[in-house]
């Protein structure tokens, strides 16, 4: 497996390593509790409050979900408002874009164990094609305004995401991993599998309830816990497919909060629910 590094893949030359003398060797050596065992030991006991939205007289950060506090925050053409770190880390350049995509995929397949090895088209696009493409009316109220960020899709010249250009790079990462999910779902599902098993009324909350559960992980994975809470509190409170899906899916695969995905995931199953 991938993950068992130690084993080298389970080549025949790491037969030859002694995993415990190794350990032993390391320890005797000054390396038994540096900071990053101390960094580790200090995550498996944190505590975390769990996040949920004021219910009135707050507003929140459109694409990160942090509460905003007085004036430092960017208001957008089409009314969202972005928090001071948002705007910092907006993703600007091609360059910035690619690194973002790479990084991300390859830290998605580590977390899951699973190879996305179908080729796709990526793309930078502006939000009103994400509206256009996605069907999507977006109104500005109080609180929490999250909109679509990209989108991902099969058809007969192949696979493709598209990513609004512009996102903060966080949200960028959170919305690449939703969608690199739904390309791993079109790659490894038969097309009528879900309507088959399932019933083709539950095809989108299939697909959009493991893509969450997918998304929300990763976040875990990559130690981005707070804005994992976030999020998890964003499609708690959903009521469509997305939400009903995502805590479906919960309810099968438990969030592992101290982030690792660990070997029981949809990713690992011939059906996922």
């Amino acid at each position: 497996m991938r993950s068992s590094y130690t084993n080298y893949g389970g080549a025949p030359e790491g037969q030859a390593l002694s995993l415990i003398a190794t350990r032993d060797f390391l320890s005797r050596s000054g390396f038994g509790d540096g900071p990053l065992r101390q960094a580790r030991k200090g995550l498996a006991s944190a505590h975390r409050k769990p996040f949920a939205f004021e219910a009135i007289g707050a507003n929140y950060c459109d694409f990160c979900f942090s509460k905003l506090m007085g004036g430092e925050f960017d208001r957008l053409e089409d009314g969202r408002e972005r928090c001071v770190r948002c705007s910092r880390s907006v993703v600007r350049t091609k360059e910035e874009f690619v690194e973002l995509f790479t990084t991300t995929r390859r830290l998605l397949e580590l977390a899951f164990d699973i190879n996305i090895e179908v080729s796709m088209n990526v793309h930078m696009v502006n939000a009103r094609e994400i509206a256009r493409r996605t069907g999507e009316s977006f109104e500005p109220t109080p609180g929490v305004d999250a909109r679509v960020l990209g989108f991902a899709e099969r058809s007969d010249a192949g696979y493709s995401l598209h990513i609004e250009n512009g996102a903060p790079a966080l949200a960028a990462v959170s919305t690449i991993a939703h969608e690199l999910t739904h390309i791993w779902q079109f790659s490894q599902w038969h097309p009528e599998m879900i309507k088959t098993r399932y019933g083709a009324d539950k095809r989108l909350l299939i697909f959009e309830g493991m893509a969450s559960w997918a998304q929300i992980q990763y976040l875990l994975c990559i130690k981005e816990f707070e804005f994992a809470d976030r999020q998890e509190a964003y499609v708690e409170q959903r009521t469509d497919e997305y939400g009903v899906g995502f805590r479906l899916f919960r309810e099968h695969y438990p969030l592992n909060r101290n982030g690792l995905a660990g070997r029981r995931t949809p990713f690992q199953r011939e059906h996922p629910l």
